[in-house]
């Protein structure tokens, strides 16, 4: 890790100590809570087809413009009713969607200290075939800076590590529409922590998207990239 990067999780993990103390619910909603129905589109505008999706995951932006958001083509079709909980209640998970019902989209913001992908640099990848050391396999969802593993098949739940228990991470629901194979993200469910996020990288989050951006819904369609493309330089763990 260079020590740009380095400074930065220290500042932000710091900030997040501080908000953690000061707040006594910092999930929000686990409930459903919908945002604008935004389409998938590839770096062309053109739309994102579902049947068509590589097992690499996809990076997108949403339910805000500076909010990432993994899309995830599962191997096989996960259970729907995943009863999950997050620090303000518990919520049940939809399930992939799609032509088999592989698809799911969660968010690439680690609901621990909120690590994320940054165009230089991600610490927090999708293992699609490749075997990750710390979980021991496959098919999950790894974040390298704190050792948390995710499961995209139980909606982003952490599953087990010799690491404190970490709440999900935010899950995206999508509207799959089978007469054009297209995607759709239309809100969100379960852990949702961006106003911490915001606060964490206020700074980062401005040189990249400008004064105030990051913090607009996302409107009409995001674009959809593979994560290799969007951050060339992945954590191995």
């Amino acid at each position: 890790m260079d020590r740009r990067r380095f400074i930065k999780i220290c500042s932000a993990t710091a900030l997040i100590a501080g908000i953690q103390g000061n707040r006594s619910d910092l999930a929000g909603a686990a409930d459903l809570k919908e945002f604008n129905r935004v389409k998938l589109v590839d770096g062309k505008g053109q739309p994102i087809k579902a049947s068509q999706l590589s097992k690499e995951a996809y990076i997108f932006n949403y339910p805000y413009m500076g909010t990432p958001a993994f899309l995830i083509n599962l191997d096989a079709k996960p259970a729907e009713g995943v009863k999950l909980t997050a620090n303000s209640g518990e919520y049940s998970w939809e399930g992939g969607v799609g032509p088999n019902g592989t698809v799911v989209a969660l968010t690439a913001i680690c609901s621990h200290q909120l690590s994320y992908p940054t165009k230089d640099h991600t610490p927090i990848s999708y293992y699609a075939s490749e075997k990750s050391e710390i979980a021991g396999k496959s098919g999950v969802l790894v974040c390298c800076e704190h050792d948390r593993v995710y499961d995209p098949t139980q909606g982003g739940k952490m599953i087990a590590t010799n690491k404190k228990a970490t709440q999900p991470l935010t899950s995206i629901r999508l509207e799959y529409d089978p007469a054009t194979d297209e995607l759709y993200a239309t809100g969100v469910y379960g852990t949702m922590r961006f106003d911490d996020f915001f606060k964490a990288y206020k700074r980062e989050l401005i040189e990249e998207y400008g004064p105030g951006v990051a913090k607009q819904e996302t409107t009409d369609s995001s674009t959809t990239v593979l994560l290799s493309e969007y951050s060339p330089q992945k954590d191995q763990c």
